[in-house]
């Protein structure tokens, strides 16, 4: 088995603490180690590092090997122009395939937090299992805790199956991120999953569907294929990557495939896609109130203050999230800050590369 980490996103929702300079993978969320070094280490517990293979781009390579100078140079992969990640886990499998055949590999992104490591680790071995007896592209599925509205869903279908002594099932369908009531129908229905983003494939069975799907980036994968481990490689991918179809794997792939399977999970997993997944990774209050930093607050509940290395003092608000960078202030409303982005997206357009 081999492992690909995807780390390679700007975390646009983690303004202002997430910048080009330093995305949030890189942060030091919730401890003394970035999200992305505990990644690799959750990995090199069942991995040797050689057999870890890292996506990413140009303008981080540099955060990658001081952050982890013990990755193989020859392990990290740069995308010479962003294309989303179904073609970054195209050239995982042309690497994986090229280094130790048709073995399974799985994929994890570079930012998630997983709490119960032990069913991590149990949930790996029963999908290696899955992937490497059968050409299943398996998904890892969360039992979801309650109608979240930031997460995709994966719906199970038909009844379960026990291949491996655990239980898994067909996707019958993949779900965009649902409103409050459509979300509540998913919970009470029972059968749907939150989409974790966590993978597991045989090289070969990743690049049919790739070519089956994909088939405007054929070509160029293709002379990539063969330029890997010859001197011209770097050049070719210069050239050709960039003529890949900008996808993601769920929207380019898996949703349209049809041996594609979920293992419902429990991982104590969370994707800290914007700072309200941050308020439920800390402790609250006995006013409902998160606070990293040092802080003064006067009756004032249910909110989210992230001022690590300066005071925050607020009186008398509610359900509202406050994050400083020191140079930078973001003031939303609870519930609100996956539009965040938004304001990324704004300065992008306007120039405004200081707030970047």
């Amino acid at each position: 088995m081999y492992a690909v980490i995807l780390a390679g996103g700007k975390g646009k929702r983690f303004w202002p603490a997430s910048k080009g300079k330093k995305p949030k993978q890189f942060l030091k969320i919730n401890g003394d180690k970035s999200m992305l070094s505990i990644t690799f280490s959750r990995l090199t517990a069942v991995l040797p590092e050689e057999k870890i293979f890292l996506i990413t781009v140009e303008d981080q390579l540099e955060l990658i090997k001081e952050e982890l100078p013990e990755i193989p140079s020859e392990n990290i992969f740069t995308e010479p122009a962003g294309r989303n990640t179904a073609p970054a886990l195209a050239i995982a499998a042309l690497l994986v395939k090229k280094r130790g055949g048709d073995e399974p590999f799985l994929v994890c992104p570079a930012d998630h937090l997983i709490e119960n490591t032990d069913n991590f680790y149990d949930s790996v071995k029963e999908a290696a299992k899955l992937a490497g007896k059968n050409d299943f592209m398996v998904t890892f599925g969360i039992k979801p805790k309650y109608p979240a509205t930031g997460y995709g869903y994966i719906q199970a279908g038909g009844e379960p199956d026990t291949e491996t002594g655990n239980v898994y099932y067909r996707v019958e369908r993949f779900h965009e991120k649902p409103d409050r009531k459509l979300a509540l129908k998913f919970i009470k229905t029972g059968g749907y999953y939150w989409n974790s983003g966590i993978f597991m494939w045989r090289p070969s069975v990743y690049l049919r569907s790739w070519s089956r799907f994909m088939q405007s980036g054929n070509d160029a994968l293709m002379r990539i294929d063969q330029s890997i481990g010859k001197e011209e490689m770097q050049e070719v991918v210069r050239e050709e990557y960039p003529r890949l179809p900008s996808t993601s794997v769920d929207y380019g792939i898996l949703e349209k495939a049809d041996n594609v399977v979920v293992i419902p999970v429990e991982l104590g997993w969370n994707d800290v896609g914007s700072w309200d997944a941050l308020y439920d990774i800390f402790s609250s209050d006995s006013s409902g109130n998160v606070k990293i930093g040092k802080s003064k607050l006067v009756d004032s509940k249910n909110c989210l203050f992230y001022n690590p290395e300066g005071f925050t003092a607020a009186v008398e608000v509610e359900d509202i999230i406050v994050i400083s960078d020191g140079a930078n202030i973001l003031v939303c409303k609870k519930g609100k800050s996956e539009r965040v982005r938004e304001i990324v997206e704004f300065a992008e357009k306007e120039g405004l590369n200081k707030l970047l």
